[in-house]
């Protein structure tokens, strides 16, 4: 019976960790902006453009490097300390799909994220590859894993998909949309009371064998 108990009493504590806590970042700033006065960062951060998950094809709602800037660094200080589950990216929007040239080629490709705990020495996580939005409708994100405890994370963009294009000599990255996940722990009272009665089963045992 004790082990019964003792499992459920886990699954409980796993259960309540197991659901994912969309963290709001405090800002976001980045090496490269374009400079006509949109395209800002911080449109990374406040939901400009999202809708029931899916991002819209306004310029307006994204962030982009200048021209000629395909390499950028964009942190993110999330405000406090959390562990990080994952990560919701959504591509650059802005465009569509001609068979020559297209704006959508200014979309991250090859990407690091990179963690710091002072804003000052970062470690990386991970390094993968976004894919390219396709035609310019409502996108949805593009989910990565990470794990690791985090005040600023650091997106490191290595590459675009202007490459062999008209566009790479106007060359830009972008991206519409960023969102971190952590995951939750246990309410205090509710860890709390499944260690009492733990605790409590416990002394019963005991009581029992002697």
């Amino acid at each position: 019976m004790l082990k019964l108990l003792l499992g459920v009493a886990a699954s409980t504590i796993l259960a309540a960790s197991a659901h994912a806590a969309v963290i709001t970042p405090v800002s976001a700033t980045a090496s490269s902006t374009f400079n006509n006065g949109f395209y800002n960062a911080e449109n990374l951060i406040d939901g400009s453009g999202l809708s029931g998950g899916q991002h819209d094809s306004n310029f307006a709602n994204m962030w982009m490097t200048d021209l000629g800037a395909s390499k950028a660094q964009v942190t993110f200080d999330l405000g406090g300390l959390f562990n990080l589950a994952s990560a919701d990216i959504w591509q650059f929007n802005f465009g569509t799909n001609t068979p020559v040239i297209s704006t959508l080629d200014r979309g991250v490709k090859d990407f690091r994220v990179l963690v710091s705990l002072d804003g000052v020495s970062f470690s990386e996580i991970f390094t993968g590859t976004l894919d390219r939005s396709l035609d310019g409708s409502p996108i949805t994100a593009q989910t990565i894993a990470l794990s690791g405890a985090a005040r600023f994370v650091q997106l490191d963009i290595l590459s675009n998909y202007t490459y062999g294009t008209i566009y790479e000599a106007w060359e830009a990255s972008g991206l519409s949309e960023v969102r971190f996940n952590s995951a939750d722990v246990p309410e205090p009272a509710s860890l709390a009371l499944v260690v009492l009665g733990l605790g409590a089963l416990g002394i019963a045992r005991r009581r029992r064998a002697i």
